[in-house]
């Protein structure tokens, strides 16, 4: 939702002191010229999205955020909008601000504070969601409050300062070193809210996880799984919790059992999958049968067959490649093939000669 800015009172300074102005806007977005010294007294009034923003850019540039670099941060930019009104352009503190947020990194650069409130909380909340490409939408008011208490919480039971008198008689502060990490806190948060049975409201992130992890299922025929499952496995991909290549691992007793005609060599080669090693009958069945390789699955009933010609069995082994491309010369599918075609038009052109046409 795009921050309007505040609408602050039409009052000036004293008579005979020199103004200076800035353009604002209204409540209905319409511009307007107001002072400057009462758009900086405005800060006081400042609603909690307004805070929100100017919190998202203090964190972004490694600062923590409180009322005294709030404060500072908004005079910065009201003075940023006196000098584009003196310059002649349209430009309110919000715009100034949006200026300063697309040079900062967007991303969480110090997690080492341990104070959260409201403003501080929604703005991790969301520099986090934004880089996982989560859609904020799906967060009701009363998400964002449990957010809002659990990383105040986490924080504060992480890192813990003491106080000791020193040999000098003086005082010092002790500071344990903190384990939390509010980035890491923040998506783990935010991905156990994933909604996994919807793919579409999975974040961007997941979502380019999602087709490798089919992938790897396809590739090596584990087709038994629910969308929610899958998706979870693109979210746990996307958090860093596991890997294509795990995931891998994690289904190929499954192959095994599923292929026992290549449970040795999908035993010996751990890091490929059933289509791996299924390749040169790929290529086969795509040069003889003139389909495109990237068509072909573990499903293709000729594929199949090669792989376990006599099921889940297992007994009867798989057959030679010269044997398997005389197979696919001569299925049905091979007779609508250019190369069968062309040779059928030889032999009868051939025929025709042989009686004595003159072709």
């Amino acid at each position: 939702m795009p921050i309007k800015d505040p609408v602050v009172p039409s009052f000036g300074p004293k008579a005979g002191k020199i103004k200076t102005y800035l353009w604002s806007t209204d409540s209905k977005g319409n511009f307007i010229k107001v002072e400057m010294s009462t758009t900086k007294r405005s800060f006081a009034t400042l609603g909690q999205n307004d805070r929100v923003a100017l919190d998202t850019y203090l964190i972004s540039t490694g600062k923590v955020p409180s009322d005294s670099l709030r404060k500072t941060l908004w005079n910065t930019i009201v003075d940023g909008a006196v000098a584009e009104y003196k310059g002649g352009k349209k430009s309110t503190p919000w715009n100034v601000l949006s200026v300063l947020q697309a040079q900062a990194p967007e991303q969480i650069l110090d997690t080492r504070y341990i104070n959260y409130d409201a403003s501080s909380a929604d703005a991790t909340l969301n520099i986090v969601a934004k880089n996982i490409g989560f859609d904020t939408t799906q967060l009701t008011v009363e998400d964002r409050k449990a957010f809002a208490a659990a990383i105040a919480d986490e924080a504060k039971a992480s890192g813990k300062q003491t106080t000791r008198k020193t040999s000098t008689g003086g005082t010092e502060t002790i500071v344990t070193p903190s384990t939390f990490d509010a980035k890491v806190f923040t998506e783990n948060w935010l991905w156990a809210k994933t909604n996994l049975g919807d793919p579409s409201k999975l974040p961007t992130k997941a979502i380019a996880s999602l087709s490798d992890v089919k992938k790897v299922l396809r590739n090596n025929g584990i087709d038994y799984l629910g969308q929610a499952e899958i998706n979870k496995l693109a979210v746990d991909v996307a958090a860093g919790r596991t890997t294509p290549a795990a995931i891998n691992s994690q289904f190929r007793a499954d192959a095994i059992k599923n292929y026992p005609q290549l449970a040795q060599r999908l035993q010996d080669n751990p890091d490929l999958t059933v289509m791996d090693l299924a390749q040169p009958a790929v290529s086969a069945i795509a040069k003889w049968l003139e389909i495109d390789p990237t068509t072909i699955d573990l499903t293709n009933p000729y594929l199949d067959k090669y792989l376990r010609p006599d099921g889940v069995t297992g007994k009867q082994s798989t057959p030679s490649m010269a044997d398997f491309i005389t197979t696919l010369k001569n299925s049905p599918d091979a007779e609508k093939t250019s190369w069968a075609i062309d040779g059928a038009r030889s032999a009868a052109t051939g025929l025709a000669r042989a009686m004595g046409f003159g072709v």
